[in-house]
């Protein structure tokens, strides 16, 4: 087995750029295997609302639309129904994988002689999950507030927000006591966990482009050229690949956990004090140390 990556240590920006797409690549197929099978359900279930929001959507656009009648109010409040089930489903997705990917590296960072097995991650996955739930709609109320008084307190409040879940996984602890010290650690290193967000955020973007961007040219030109019967199974396709691509989101997961780990050392030496703690105590540590050091 390759050594294991040193997650407790300080990094730059573009170290934690780096050992993002590092971690990500040495992790993959674990990572992911948790990911299809905890999220899976919410992939699938995104990819069924989106296609029939979708469908739905040209249904309205290729029909005269009476609001006198009968049917055409039961069309648009069809309509709006598929959509909001439709958000609440993809918030969860998107809230499953950020978690699934936080509980992996929860469980790495305790296993540092192998790879986290799904039964170890699905255990976190459950520990956390109200938790994570809780702290994700007090997260976006904040955000709403912020956004809602004015756009610069919004931004302001975009890093430590972001570092939140991470804290609360990490150290096991309440939405309180990680919503201080995420504060405590953006300070002075604001700039570098708002540039991973804005990164790891482009990155997240140009993926779902390759799918969003044809989907719109052909749900436009369909306007112009006889699509109809193709109409269903083009849309089946784009919706399904769009709610895969949301696996993407593991990204800037691990991207602001590597920030955690960083500012953190920074500020406490976790990673050093624990390494000093373990000498002199009988156990040969020579395999979890660089070539170079013994």
């Amino acid at each position: 087995m390759k050594q294991p990556i040193e997650l407790r240590r300080v990094r730059d920006f573009g170290e934690i750029i780096n050992d993002t797409f590092t971690f990500l690549k040495e992790n993959f197929k674990p990572l992911f295997k948790a990911l299809f099978i905890i999220c899976g359900f919410f992939v699938l279930a995104g990819a069924a609302t989106t296609a029939l929001t979708q469908l739905k959507l040209v249904g309205l656009t290729t029909t005269k639309f009476n609001p006198d009648t009968y049917d055409s109010a039961t069309t648009a409040y069809s309509y709006a129904i598929t959509v909001i089930v439709n958000a609440l489903i993809l918030v969860f997705a998107q809230l499953s994988i950020y978690l699934v990917t936080l509980c992996y590296i929860a469980v790495y960072l305790e296993r540092k002689d192998r790879q986290p097995t799904f039964a170890e991650v699905w255990g976190f996955f459950k520990y956390y999950f109200w938790r994570a739930l809780g702290s994700s709609v007090l997260m976006v109320l904040l955000m709403f507030v912020g956004f809602l008084l004015c756009i610069i307190p919004g931004i302001y409040l975009m890093p430590p927000l972001y570092l939140l879940f991470p804290i609360i996984v990490m150290e096991n602890t309440s939405f309180s006591y990680a919503f201080n010290k995420s504060f405590t650690l953006v300070k002075d290193n604001w700039w570098t966990v708002f540039g991973v967000i804005v990164i790891m955020s482009i990155i997240v973007s140009v993926l779902g482009a390759f799918i969003n961007v044809p989907m719109s040219l052909i749900l436009t030109t369909r306007s112009f050229v006889s699509l109809k019967s193709f109409n269903t199974p083009i849309v089946i396709f784009f919706s399904i690949m769009r709610n895969v691509l949301m696996l993407a989101y593991t990204l800037p997961a691990i991207a602001l956990t590597m920030c955690y780990f960083s500012l953190s050392e920074q500020k406490d030496g976790t990673g050093i004090l624990g390494r000093i703690d373990t000498f002199g105590k009988g156990t040969d540590n020579s395999n979890d140390l660089p070539a170079e050091q013994y």
